[in-house]
Order: structure tokens, then sequence, then C-alpha cells
């Protein structure tokens, strides 16, 4: 058994492997193991993870089929033998003392997960820390998992990318968390976090960025989504069904409605390239049991007041979600598509 266990999912990305993966060796910590999971790349990724797994001991490889980024961290974890879980996407770097410090968190803390903030590369350029937000320790338990969701995470104070937390391990076991497959849903790393966030009681936050996150216009985030808005309502669905599931919903029932309203369902509806999709989508989970539980949660006073009182957001952004769900719950599913995208007034 080591300390850490590093999963770096590999598909199509030699440019930019050695830099990741000598970054990583670099560490002032060294006990850990990094997992190289190759995703059934087609380029000069395999040979570059045999030439440095001959070179470091701790490198371990799996090479399997294509089968998306969730895939390929599942497998990782699947081998995964440390105390603590770390993710690393093989286009990015890291800072050489990311692993000594956010370890050194977690033991001093105790806590469940370390948060750290991340800085953009934009044309070979790094930037400032991206993330706004103070280093310290969050007692989630005491502060209340809703107001967290409300401070932290709606706001996008604290990032939700799985590459941006130190994991324990034990957590992930003992609740059989894996990530959803890609082609069912969209964000994978955000219900994984969100699952994850709902067994932590301590969060122990380093606004240090430790991960050098390099935009590029051909990676996955960059390229178009297709059934965006239909992976995004599944994942609002497993989201409500988990916190039920897991015994949080009681604590998170107003937030979850203008979570998944605001941050998901209607972002997907904006950016999906298939308009036909998102109402063939809109029309077939009217017919859901949970998401219909979700609208008229939406029509309910209680969870966009607090979502104001929270977050100040204004009275027409309650109109606009209680008018939305209503006309998807009636079945005018264009109707309330073309209320989100902006191209009707509201009433």
């Amino acid at each position: 058994m080591c300390r850490v266990s590093v999963i770096v999912p590999v598909y199509q990305v030699e440019a930019y492997l050695p830099k990741c993966l000598d970054s990583i060796l670099a560490q002032t910590f060294a006990d850990f193991e990094l997992i190289l999971v190759d995703d059934g790349t087609k380029d000069g990724c395999p040979a570059i993870m045999q030439a440095y797994a001959q070179r470091d001991g701790r490198i371990r490889q799996i090479h399997k089929e294509n089968g998306g980024l969730s895939s390929a961290r599942n497998a990782g974890l699947d081998a995964a033998r440390g105390e603590y879980i770390a993710f690393v996407d093989a286009d990015d770097y890291v800072a050489p003392r990311w692993l000594e410090e956010t370890v050194r968190a977690a033991d001093e803390t105790g806590a469940q997960q370390v948060l750290y903030n991340y800085a953009l590369v934009v044309d070979g350029q790094e930037q400032g820390p991206y993330l706004r937000f103070e280093s310290g320790t969050i007692d989630v338990d005491r502060l209340g998992l809703a107001n967290y969701f409300y401070r932290y995470w709606m706001p996008y104070r604290h990032g939700q990318e799985a590459w941006s937390k130190l994991y324990r391990r034990s957590v992930i076991e003992e609740n059989g968390l894996r990530f959803a497959p890609n082609d069912e849903i969209f964000a994978e790393d955000t219900l994984f976090s969100a699952q994850y966030l709902m067994h932590t009681h301590t969060i122990a936050a380093l606004d240090t960025p430790y991960v050098y996150y390099v935009q590029r216009g051909d990676s996955l985030m960059g390229m178009k989504k297709p059934r965006l808005a239909r992976r995004l309502m599944t994942l609002s669905v497993r989201l409500w069904e988990y916190a039920k599931t897991c015994g949080r919903f009681d604590e998170i029932k107003d937030v979850l409605p203008v979570l998944c309203y605001d941050k998901l369902i209607t972002k997907g509806i904006r950016l999906d390239p298939e308009l036909d999709d998102v109402h063939r989508a809109m029309e077939e989970y009217r017919d859901n049991g949970t998401m219909r539980s979700l609208l008229r949660a939406l029509i309910s006073p209680m969870p966009l007041l607090m979502y104001t009182l929270k977050t100040h957001k204004g009275v027409r952004t309650q109109i606009r979600a209680r008018v939305f769900a209503l006309r998807w719950l009636r079945g005018d599913v264009k109707g309330a598509a073309s209320l989100v995208q902006g191209r009707e007034d509201t009433p």
C-alpha cells in the first residue's frame, strides 16, 4: 500500500503526456503509485507509457478498449491501492509540491477531501489562480450541506472537477462510488463530486494552484457536445435519486431543484447543438417520475425563495423557473425550451 494513487487516463495526448508525467514524477512527495490507463489510444502514447514505466517502478499500466474518460478513471480506481486518490488529466501538469502539501493538509485536518486551486495555461502561458477562495478548513456538518451548495458549489467558488481534489479511497470504496458512463451523462465530474460531497464532513481548501489546466481547441471540453441536454437531464435525475439513496435528501431538498434547473438542465438546453433532440428528451423525461418531482418542487415557493435569499438572484429568475417547469409538465416542451434559451420574453 502507498499513500496516494495518482490516476491518469490516456487517450490521444502524445504531444502532452511527457510533460504531464515529468511533473508527477518530479513531486517532492515520493510515496505514490502512478496508474496510467490507456483508453484505447491510437497514437504514440503506449510507447511513451512503456518508456516511463521502465524508468520508474511506481508506474503501473492498464491497457483497455476505448470506453471514455469515466471508464478509464473507473479502471484506475479498480486497480488503486493508495490511501488517497488523485486524478490528473494527461494534457495537464502539476506543481512540484502538489502531493506533499495536499497530503499534509489531509493528514492534519482529517478531511475527507482536499480541494485545491488551478491555473489556466493559454498559448503556453501560465495564468494566475483561477478560483477565488481562501485557504482553510470547512466543517461541512456545522455549515450544513445545503449552505455549502449555496455558498461554494453553485457560484463555482470551489471547483467541481475530479482533478482539483484529493480523495480518501476508503470513502469511495465504502460507498461504491464510480464515474457514470460518458454516453449517459455529461459532466461526470459534477455527479461524482456531488455524490462524494454527500459523504464529506470536512474539507481542507488550499488556494494554491497545483494543477495547470492546458487550454487546447481539440480537447474533449472544446468539442461539440451531442445529446447534451439529454445527458444533463440524466445527471439531474441521478443526483436527485442518489441524495435519497444515501439519506441526505431532506437536507438539500430545497437546493436540488434549483441546482438542477439553473446549473444543469438549462445549460444543456442552451448549448445542445440539436434542438430537435432537446425537445425529444424533454418529451421522454416528462414521463419520468423523478423529473416530474423535480419540476413540481421547482414550482413550489421554498426552493426558489431560498435560492434568492442565499444567492441574491432576482425575482425574474424565480418567475422564469416556475413558468419553465409549468410548461414542461403541461407538455409544452418547445415553449419551455424557448423560454430558457432567451427567445421569448418572460410573462
